[in-house]
């Protein structure tokens, strides 16, 4: 079954809506930036703030891959089938979390931000036949990236938003952020495990790394547990990428 023009053309509205909420959220049109929305609930465990700089790499991955996969014949109909609905459901839902974010709607981001990560991580772990190394590149690649930083952002969130609700209490918050970072690292390894898309855990260890460098004179045993789990993820990748790459037998 061919790609239709709808679904390219909505990808790249979704993409386009993702990248512009952007802008508005930086030019404080939405309302509360996402660092001062996450400020009522970032005692418990936070990430350094350069870690949101891999922003800038997703959003340019979105715009590279909504442009390659809208020409009929760039890239495979059978990935884009896997990927074009999922895809566009998630960026419409981070470009909604932004604006969520900056109206101070806690519960929605908490949903919105899920939502998203879930929406790209079910294509990743389907099987498929090979695909072109291009689109490898071009479209699972950017996609990977996003669905990777999402998952830890997920898990970051749900903690920001029950601490910001008092659900979290400071006696046990520091097992409240160990286990967030455990589901998300537990995310990972399942997906890394599922899939080819070896770009998926490098936003994660990124991501951990830069808890490790946030909480490593707040919370400690959160801060190590992160790096733990990044070297884990490292070890697995690493792994992982023997056997992906490994040549196949002629």
């Amino acid at each position: 079954m061919t790609v239709t023009m709808l679904q390219r053309l909505s990808v790249l509205a979704a993409a386009c809506i993702a990248v512009g909420a952007s802008f508005l959220q930086a030019t404080g049109a939405l309302g509360l930036t996402p660092a001062e929305f996450a400020n009522a609930g970032a005692s418990t465990v936070r990430a350094a703030s350069y870690a949101f700089a891999i922003w800038g790499l997703i959003y340019a991955g979105l715009l590279i891959y909504a442009v390659y996969q809208l020409i009929p014949g760039w890239a495979g109909d059978n990935v884009l089938r896997r990927f074009g609905w999922p895809s566009a459901l998630s960026m419409l839902a981070i470009g909604a979390w932004l604006v969520a974010a900056g109206a101070d709607w806690r519960w929605a981001t908490v949903a919105l931000i899920a939502l998203a990560a879930l929406a790209l991580t079910v294509p990743l772990v389907s099987s498929s036949a090979t695909m072109r190394r291009r689109d490898a590149a071009l479209v699972v690649t950017p996609l990977a990236l996003l669905a990777g930083w999402l998952t830890i952002a997920t898990a970051l969130n749900a903690v920001t938003i029950l601490t910001a609700e008092g659900f979290v209490q400071d006696a046990v918050a520091t097992w409240w952020a160990i286990a967030a970072l455990a589901v998300a690292a537990a995310v990972a390894v399942f997906v890394l495990l599922r899939s080819d898309a070896l770009a998926y855990p490098l936003p994660l260890i990124w991501g951990l790394i830069a808890v490790f460098a946030a909480e490593r004179d707040h919370r400690p045993e959160a801060a190590w547990f992160g790096a733990a789990c990044a070297l884990l993820l490292t070890v697995i990748l690493v792994w992982r990428a023997a056997r992906v790459l490994k040549p196949k037998p002629q």
